[in-house]
């Protein structure tokens, strides 16, 4: 009886739901105003589940490494190599490590495929192929995954799966209100910018975060829905959590994080092109490990063992490799080469790119996010450390470089400097900072894309063959073929055509160039007055100069060129239109409006279908 009225239930809910939206909105905006409502609750659950993520985290890091049951938040290793828990056996992290990553495989084989490795190419998958659709329990999985893999000593971070259990529950809540298309995209965007700043207490990282890296898109109508719902999950883990920024910097410090002379100036952009190359050297790293460990035709289990064993025996030499690594970034902050030495920190952020790679192929549930600023922090540290023993007295303190140097790494990997740029303002909450990150970051992100295209976060989709809504601009207009848009057959003259029957057919025609055909009817060339003016006083020139002799190189199109490659050739060539040929001979034309005017048609009817 009790079965049979639950889903009574849950219909009569959302009717009355829907109709107390619906007048809302009638009151207040329309359909917009529904929308930042739902963004909002998505935001305030999106927060709790941070929450639930940090807290989760904590109790696996505690339960593991200290054999009591606390959430509390807990530090299992210190910086360079002793244990901070002196009663675990060296040899502890040999049975931990594997033992998590033997346990997230088991969760995610058994109950959510899509809820192993990063989680925030998966959401970006299911915007570009789905609309935004995504299963429930995936929200779940990857929540607790994510948890025992971190908190076991995993070498991945919190944001993507955050983002997953976000993003899941946007598409959850969109489904159960009868949503689909933008608005379910937009719901997906909420779950995210919410997760991101809930994690990071960082709410305008997470609305840039939302739009620049998942939607793709800074969409005028998806911002205000974004915006609240990054708010509402600030404010749900603020409350819950602490209002402390990520990345707790002493106010005396603060002063020496800025630009103070030119030379320092030269010095961050040197860095930024460095950290570019960086940027795609990790990136490829982890592709590569991850295609061999895919090809490697062994069970998923053996995979786990043998890369957790790995992690581990990396873990028992620099324990500060393993989890998220939070404690350490921070006091390589505040800590300006005081503890640490250059070589000390190079190494480990090579040991964390290592520890990160293995994690991920092994099949482990967690983000690249936190890894790329570790790693950026310690080779950041390591360049200023370099820099000022070579000019003490024109470079600042290595904390500074410590953090324009996680900038530098996250805006490389992810293609995202404005993300990068905000969210590390916020979570230092320091903007005399702001000058580094803007130079940094700017210069890392040029050089990665550059050399690749695609971000850590799209390389994957990519070579999936997986567009996504980041380019969906460009996809429909590829999408689109030159025969979808010309005009008719253009008019065309003979090459054997006088230069006073030219000069009146110029006259005469609407068209700013007459094509030259042959008498196959292919065309040879184009004439327009720009190319019969000097003629045009010449006496005795009448019979004698012939079309062939007057007519310039033709720059034309094919019918089954896409509108893409239509738009590169007219802003190559300044046309007014472009004729269209099938064999050589003419079958239409094609004028920039006429692309102009097809695309908008396609986008209002893919609008129309969601």
């Amino acid at each position: 009886m009790i079965g049979r009225s639950m889903p009574r239930l849950a219909h009569q809910t959302r009717r009355h739901v829907l109709l107390l939206l619906e007048r809302c909105g009638d009151l207040l905006g329309g359909e917009r105003f529904a929308l930042v409502v739902i963004g909002a609750g998505v935001g305030v659950v999106s927060g709790l589940a941070a929450v639930a993520l940090v807290l989760l985290v904590r109790a696996v890091n505690s339960l593991t490494w200290t054999a009591t049951l606390s959430v509390d938040d807990v530090v299992p290793t210190d910086a360079l190599g002793s244990h901070a828990v002196s009663s675990l056996p060296a040899w502890w992290p040999l049975l931990v490590v594997p033992a998590g990553m033997l346990g997230v495989v088991a969760l995610t084989r058994w109950f959510a495929p899509e809820a192993s490795g990063h989680g925030v190419p998966e959401v970006m998958a299911s915007i570009a192929q789905k609309n935004g659709l995504m299963r429930g329990r995936v929200g779940v999985i990857k929540l607790l995954a994510s948890a025992l893999n971190i908190g076991t000593g995993g070498a991945v971070g919190k944001e993507g799966p955050i983002v997953q259990v976000g993003a899941a529950f946007g598409s959850v809540c969109s489904r159960w209100l009868g949503l689909r298309g933008r608005h379910m995209r937009t719901l997906v965007g909420c779950g995210t910018a919410a997760g991101i700043a809930a994690v990071f207490n960082a709410p305008i990282g997470g609305v840039l975060f939302a739009l620049e890296i998942v939607l793709g898109a800074y969409n005028v109508s998806a911002f205000a829905p974004v915006l609240i719902a990054s708010v509402a999950g600030a404010v749900t883990a603020r409350r819950l959590l602490g209002t402390e920024s990520a990345f707790a910097i002493p106010e005396a410090l603060k002063q020496g994080l800025t630009i103070t002379s030119l030379w320092e100036l030269v010095s961050y952009a040197l860095m930024g092109l460095i950290f570019g190359l960086v940027s795609v050297a990790f990136v490829r790293l982890l592709y590569a490990v991850e295609d061999r460990s895919h090809r490697w035709s062994v069970s998923p289990w053996l995979k786990a063992l043998l890369a957790g064993l790995i992690v581990a025996a990396i873990g028992m030499g620099l324990p500060a490799v393993l989890g998220e690594g939070h404690h350490m970034m921070t006091e390589v902050l505040v800590d300006n080469g005081a503890r640490f030495g250059l070589g000390a920190l190079l190494l480990l952020g090579l040991a964390k790119t290592a520890a990160t790679v293995l994690t991920l192929a092994g099949g482990g549930s967690g983000g690249v996010f936190a890894p790329s600023l570790y790693v950026g922090a310690m080779l950041g540290g390591a360049y200023g450390l370099a820099m000022h023993s070579v000019f003490p007295d024109a470079i600042g303190p290595s904390g500074a470089y410590a953090l324009a140097g996680m900038a530098a790494l996250l805006a490389g990997t992810a293609h995202a400097p404005m993300t990068a740029i905000l969210l590390m303002f916020e979570m230092s909450d320091n903007y005399l900072i702001i000058l580094p990150l803007m130079t940094v970051s700017v210069l890392a992100t040029v050089v990665a894309q550059k050399l690749m295209p695609d971000s850590i976060y799209s390389l994957g989709l990519s070579r999936r063959g997986i567009v996504l809504r980041d380019r969906e601009d460009t996809a429909l207009l590829k999408h689109l073929r030159v025969a979808d848009a010309m005009g008719p057959k253009p008019e065309t003259i003979p090459e054997a055509t006088t230069f006073d029957r030219i000069v009146r057919r110029l006259m005469l025609s609407e068209q700013h160039d007459l094509p030259v055909v042959d008498a196959h009817g292919r065309v040879t060339g184009a004439v327009s007055f720009s190319d019969v003016r000097e003629f045009l006083r010449d006496e005795g020139l009448d019979q004698l100069l012939l079309a062939r002799d007057c007519a310039r190189e033709v720059t034309t199109l094919a019918p089954n060129d896409t509108l893409l490659e239509a738009l590169h050739t007219f802003d190559q060539h300044p046309l007014h239109e472009i004729p269209v040929l099938a064999e050589g001979r003419p079958v239409g034309s094609l004028r920039r409006d006429d692309v102009l005017s097809t695309y908008r048609r396609a986008l209002m009817a893919a609008a129309r279908q969601g």
